[in-house]
This record gives C-alpha cells, structure tokens and sequence, in this order.
C-alpha cells in the first residue's frame, strides 16, 4: 500500500467552498501501473518506483489521499483491471478515443516524445511516414497501436508485452522497426548493452500523460486536478532531472584509426589522424541534431494542420459538423448545471430554379464561401458557426434567448438575401429554437429543423421560431 498524507489545514481555509471540498477525504484509491515502464514506473520487489510514483507521492500529500496499488504483470493487464473496475485509476497514461470509453482524464502533468529505434546502419526515419515496408515493433495496449492502425493502416504491426522485450526481438532481427518512449528506450538499451541499436527519429504523436479514472468514480477527477495544479514547476523539474538519463548514441567506426596506429608508429600521425575523426563525429552529431530539430518543427506543423483539418469545414473554413455537435452538447451541460439558456439558428440556402437535382459541388462553392462570410460578419464573437451539412448552416447562440436571438437571425437574413450573387440564384430559410429542459442535441435539433420547414412552407425569406 501506498499511503501519503499530509496536513492541509492552512491550505482548506484559504479556499473557498468549491476548493475547500477537494480536501474532503476520499475513500481508499486503488490503482494499477505499466509494471516494466522504467523510468516512467514500474514494479521492483512489489514496490511502485518512477516518475508517476513521485508525482502520486506529490498528489497524495497536496490532495490527502490514499493510493493502493494492485499489482498486474502487463501493461494489457492493467488497462483490463482498470476497465473491469479491479482498479481505480491509471497514474500515467495518454487519452484516446478507445479509452475514452472506459476512462475520464485528469489533466496532462508529464510530457515525453516517443522515438523510433533501428539497428545501426538504418537511415534517419521522417517519423511514421518513412517506415516504408519496414516492420514495426510496439507494446500491446500502447495508444501508438491505436494511432498507426488510423492513420497508418499500411504498416505492419507487430506486438510485444513490453519494450524490454522488443529491443531484445529488434536486436535478433525479428523486425525492423521499433517505437517506445525516449526515456524507457534509452534506458533499456543502456541495460541491456545493445551498442548496435539507435534512435532514428520521433514518433508522432508526443505522450501527454495524464490519470485515467474509471468513469464509476469520475468524482476523483476533479481532486486529482486541484492537486496537480499545485505541483511547484521546481518539483517537476527535480523530478524531470532525476530520471532523465537520455544520452545520444551513434555508431563509432575505429577501423582506420587502429589500422592507421598498428601502421604509422609515430605519435604525432596518430594525433593528427585522431583529431580528423573527432572533427568528423562532431560534424555528423550537429548534422543529427539539425535533422531531429527540423523533425519536430515538421511534426508541430503536421499536429498543427491535423487540428484545424479535423474541426473546420475544407470549403468554408467554419467549424465542421462534428465540431458542432461538440459545442452544442457542451452549452447543454451548462444549461442543465446553471440553466443558461441558449438558442439555435439553421439557415438553409436552396436554388431558385430546383428541379429536384443537387447541384454540382464546384458551382455552390462561391455561394457557400459567401454566406459563410456573411455568417461571420454579423453574428458576435461568443457564437458559434458551422456548415452542418450540404447548403445548411447553424449558428448556435450560448447564453442567449430567443428574442434576442431573433434580432441576430433577421440581420442574418437581410444580409444573406441582399448579396448580388444570392438575391437572383438562391433562396433562404431560417428556422431558430430555443433550449428546453431535458432537450438532448437530436430533439433540440429536431424542433430546430421543424421550424426551417416552415420558413420553407411559408415562402422562404423569413424566420421562424419553433414552438
């Protein structure tokens, strides 16, 4: 058991009520590790040790919390006992979709990038999209699976219970190709003594490790949070220098420096010949350097990128559908917890002369590119404007009732309907709800889209309010 607790008094009456709960006592906490992660954390002699077992240490004296550890023999194991509820919380680990499932998230408190390893011989990788026909080795259960099988669905895969046991398989060539953690990688193969193993590039994405939560206690999150955010930054960085032994290798050819002594007897050719290679390893280090430096700025730029891409419209540039739904149900939780209302605006764009065929895509961009615009310039900063679907167009209005969202959709309307490249070619429909209580985002919509057929019914050009 893992048991750390510390007195918070002074800390409880300086908060506020909200703070002061945070302090409250929880019931005992038990958690499951990566037991062969080192330096990140592991199990030695039954005991948790590593980076997530100081930052718990930390956690647990800030929070006064009680953490006990349940012992797994795999990482695969661990996420199986946090998900079936044989453990709480997972102290170290990265989000992603499939987790989400099982998992609520704390905050990120720890970040590391992942590396790509080979034998020696093998060129610089350009992250995931310079594997090629390689084979690449990964842990079981690692978020890295997840991420290259969506992303990369052409690159072989092979599977391992931990990254010790991969570099062993890497180093009797059972694949190519081998993605961990910097630190974890670094330390293994100084462990082991594989002086013919190196780091050939970064693996996007970075880890951004956080605590996963089983949801049936999610109430923990909200404790783990406030703890975490009193971490001193000199804390983190003691942590961060302790564990941090990463050092980079490369491969040292002495042949012609021992040919050349076993040869030339005299001490001064040894020395010069000496110091040309030592020039030569220094020049091949800063050009290495250069090349990881401009790896990362390439893989920020490509985060960057995939961001933008995956939450905006490629036509119009406003937030995509998804992205909609997103916001949508976020304003609904804040209705239900502090009951500000909020409204919901579809304008839909239709040719004057339908004849009950879609139009070419490439004929409706300029139109599209227009109301977008046109959204823009009137609505307010706090609203949120998407294309939803086709020629439909929502703008969703937090905060905001009906009456004052109607002034907005009338604005909206004249200035749509006046541009020249709308007024001859298009008509325009606008249906507009507000939030009920218990709405969920499909009937919120469903009203919503009722009132757009009326708009439609009673001629188009005009605003309707759904009941």
């Amino acid at each position: 058991m893992l048991f750390l607790g510390a007195s918070v008094f002074s800390a409880i009456l300086k908060a506020g009520p909200e703070q002061q709960a945070a302090f409250t006592p929880s019931e005992e906490i038990t958690y499951c590790i990566d037991p062969n992660w080192a330096p990140y954390e592991a199990i030695r002699n039954g005991i948790h040790v590593g980076i997530s077992a100081q930052y718990m240490r930390l956690i647990a004296e800030i929070a006064d919390l009680e953490f006990t550890l349940i012992p797994t023999e795999s990482w695969q194991q661990s996420l199986e006992y946090v998900q079936q509820g044989k453990c709480q919380v997972i102290p170290m680990l990265n989000t992603s979709d499939y987790r989400k499932q099982f998992l609520d998230f704390s905050i990120p408190y720890f970040e590391a990038p992942n590396v790509l390893v080979a034998k020696a011989g093998t060129p610089m990788l350009q992250g995931y999209s310079g594997v090629g026909n390689r084979t690449v080795g990964i842990v079981q259960g690692y978020r890295q699976v997840e991420y290259i099988s969506r992303n990369y669905p052409g690159i072989r895969l092979k599977r391992m219970p931990s990254e010790e046991e991969g570099l062993k398989q890497l180093a009797n060539g059972e694949f190519d190709v081998m993605v961990g953690s910097l630190m974890s990688v670094n330390m293994h193969i100084n462990n082991l003594k594989l002086k013919d193993i190196n780091i050939v590039g970064y693996a996007e994405p970075f880890d951004s490790l956080a605590f996963g939560v089983n949801k049936s206690y999610g109430h923990l999150v909200d404790k783990l949070n406030f703890a975490i955010e009193r971490i001193p930054e000199s804390r983190k960085v003691e942590i961060y220098k302790q564990w941090n032994n990463v050092q980079i290798r490369y491969s040292r050819n002495y042949t012609v420096m021992i040919l050349s002594t076993i040869i030339v007897l005299i001490g001064l050719l040894w020395l010069i010949s000496r110091n040309r290679h030592v020039g030569a390893y220094k020049r091949i280090i800063n050009q290495k350097n250069e090349e990881i430096s401009a790896l990362q700025a390439t893989l920020l730029e490509k985060n960057r990128t995939l961001g933008f891409l995956s939450a905006h419209d490629t036509i119009t540039g406003l937030y995509n559908r998804n992205h909609m739904i997103q916001r949508a149900e976020e304003e609904i939780s804040r209705f239900q917890r502090f009951q500000t209302t909020a409204s919901l605006i579809i304008l839909e764009l239709t040719h004057s002369h339908d004849d009950g065929h879609s139009l070419e895509a490439s004929s409706l961009e300029e139109p599209l590119k227009v109301v977008a615009t046109q959204c823009l310039n009137t609505v307010r900063e706090v609203d949120v404007v998407s294309r939803f679907s086709g020629e439909q167009f929502i703008i969703l209005c937090p905060q905001t009732e009906v009456g004052a969202a109607k002034i907005l959709a009338d604005r909206l309307l004249n200035c749509v309907t006046s541009h020249y490249l709308l007024t001859d070619n298009f008509k325009v429909a606008i249906g507009m709800s507000e939030l009920k209580q218990c709405e969920e985002f499909s009937d919120w919509m469903e009203r919503t889209m009722k009132a757009l057929y009326q708009s439609k019914r009673h001629g188009f050009g005009n605003v309707s309010i759904a009941p």
